[in-house]
């Protein structure tokens, strides 16, 4: 384990120019930040005009004539948590604004990720002149060109990369050309900007981008954080019906965390188990407005949940009896796989081995997967001499998925084998802490740094390492999963999912922590809570 301790040498100059908590002045020392950057984050969040962003204008002008004609629009969206925001986002936005529009997201078992042919082709029959894509479509090129013959516009409205210099639609509006503002934008991000540039701000659209920017893990900078701290805002006053009966919690307590593990997960599910549900009806229940409703279908998405998570733990059981120690990068494969939560699992089953890994689901005669590399491994080099066995591959350096027929199956084991042998080398947790004396730890402290948040992508949430830090008492929690250290009255450290925890610290009286720290409200009463992420 390497220890990197972060530079906080401004953290008084900081603290006496701005008048904030040590904690926080100690936080913003750490992030290495100038005081105009630290400005725009402690500055109350305002979004920008729209209508400034580029090719804003144009997207517009093609919308107000699609209504000036009667032209029936399709919104063409994507099953993940962005995709349903913004497909629900731009549906709402132009019923709203009088045109005449569906929608359609792809099953993602028999279509896959994008727009297809097919689905434009089924547009043209149904009388549509006007398509929208939303967080997919700069790779659509078969589709477009389908488009193009039929004489149907597309607008493609996407944030993922894109490979070629020019995307063949009638426009494009794309965070990477928009404008620096708006460059961190999600593909629900980009719809919200249409909506406003319509209509005005609408309460429940900038949720909805709030939580699809959560939910894809963007960069919170920019445009893209004001509109998760104003959607937060608007949580926290019950806006958005639909999300608010998501949570867990009779009476939730918004932020980016909760967001994240209580309601990502269930907007995530139809998309997961489309062989099971329809993912268009996830846009339905996001536009419900009777509150009867919202509970029934909610309780229901919730089951489905439940169902997908019992799944996942069976798929992480079955995948565990599968592994090889010897391989570095391990290649998993049983018949019982599903296809929409392989990703989860290889995600789950690298994070614990310290290893490359591939789960694999069987489609006919056609292997699919998801691979999750934990840094360990390039994966959008890693398969460029194996390309000629693979039917189909993509991602990202951590991430991606990959399809093959299962005759090749035994030349991607050995490529594989082969290939990390020179690719991977064992590497140490590596962490760069903001040093911490558990004197500093209050909860008064703990709570200013609220002042700072959200946290994610490009401003994570603070690691503090307390060292030397005297323990009343360890008590293991959950049938000994668990592990909580008493500190003193109203402060606590936990570790989860350490079986051995207990075991190897029941004697010790002082502890080295390294983790994150937030304040836990039980009836009535506040915590500091240390969550650990390494305890030595």
């Amino acid at each position: 384990m390497k220890i990197t301790l972060q530079d906080i040498s401004k953290t008084e100059e900081i603290q006496n120019t701005l008048h904030l908590s040590h904690l926080c002045a100690k936080v913003l020392s750490a992030k290495q930040l100038d005081y105009t950057q630290i400005s725009q984050i402690l500055s109350a969040p305002i979004l920008h005009d729209p209508m400034c962003a580029i090719h804003m204008p144009e997207v517009i002008a093609r919308i107000k004539q699609a209504k000036a004609h009667h032209e029936k629009v399709l919104i063409c969206g994507d099953y993940d948590a962005d995709g349903i925001c913004a497909t629900t986002i731009l549906f709402d936005a132009l019923c709203q604004f009088g045109i005449a529009c569906g929608f359609y997201i792809p099953d993602r078992f028999k279509q896959g990720y994008g727009l297809h042919p097919d689905t434009v082709k089924m547009a043209d029959e149904k009388g549509y002149r006007l398509l929208i894509t939303v967080d997919n479509g700069v790779k659509a090129f078969d589709a477009l060109q389908e488009a193009k013959k039929r004489g149907l516009d597309v607008i493609v409205t996407d944030h993922h990369d894109m490979e070629e210099a020019e995307v063949e639609a009638s426009l494009l509006l794309h965070p990477f050309t928009m404008g620096e503002e708006f460059q961190y934008l999600s593909g629900a991000g980009v719809a919200l900007e249409i909506s406003r540039a319509l209509l005005g701000d609408i309460k429940e659209h900038i949720v909805l981008a709030a939580v699809a920017s959560i939910a894809d893990v963007m960069t919170l900078k920019n445009e893209t954080r004001d509109i998760v701290r104003i959607g937060i805002q608007y949580l926290k006053q019950g806006v958005c019906k639909p999300i608010q009966a998501l949570a867990n919690d009779r009476y939730p307590k918004w932020d980016e965390t909760l967001i994240a593990f209580q309601v990502v997960p269930k907007l995530n599910v139809m998309g997961r188990l489309a062989d099971k549900v329809n993912v268009n009806n996830m846009v339905r229940y996001l536009l419900l407005q009777n509150a009867e409703e919202i509970q029934r279908v909610s309780k229901q998405i919730q089951q489905l949940n439940e169902h997908r998570k019992k799944m996942s733990d069976e798929m992480v059981e079955t995948a565990k009896s599968l592994i090889h120690p010897e391989y570095d990068f391990q290649m998993l494969y049983h018949d019982s796989f599903h296809e929409g939560i392989v990703g989860l699992v290889a995600g789950k089953l690298s994070e614990e081995i310290k290893k490359p890994v591939m789960v694999l689901s069987r489609h006919e005669e056609l292997l699919k997967g998801s691979i999750r590399s934990q840094g360990y491994l390039d994966l959008t080099t890693f398969f460029d001499e194996c390309m000629d066995v693979l039917d189909s591959y993509g991602g990202h350096k951590a991430a991606a998925g990959i399809g093959f027929r299962i005759e090749n199956k035994q030349d991607v084991q050995d490529y594989l084998n082969e290939k990390a042998k020179t690719c991977i080398t064992p590497c140490e947790d590596e962490y760069e802490v903001i040093p911490l004396t558990i004197q500093e730890v209050s909860i008064l402290e703990v709570e200013s740094l609220q002042k700072l948040a959200p946290f994610g992508h490009g401003f994570d949430e603070p690691l503090f390492y307390l060292q030397n830090v005297a323990v009343e008492q360890i008590k293991p929690m959950g049938n000994g999963e668990h592990v909580k250290w008493v500190i003193n009255e109203t402060v606590e450290a936990v570790l989860f999912h350490d079986k051995t925890a207990y075991d190897t610290f029941f004697e010790r009286k002082s502890m080295n922590f390294i983790g994150t720290i937030s304040i836990n409200r039980f009836m009535g009463k506040k915590k500091v809570n240390i969550f650990v992420r390494e305890a030595f």
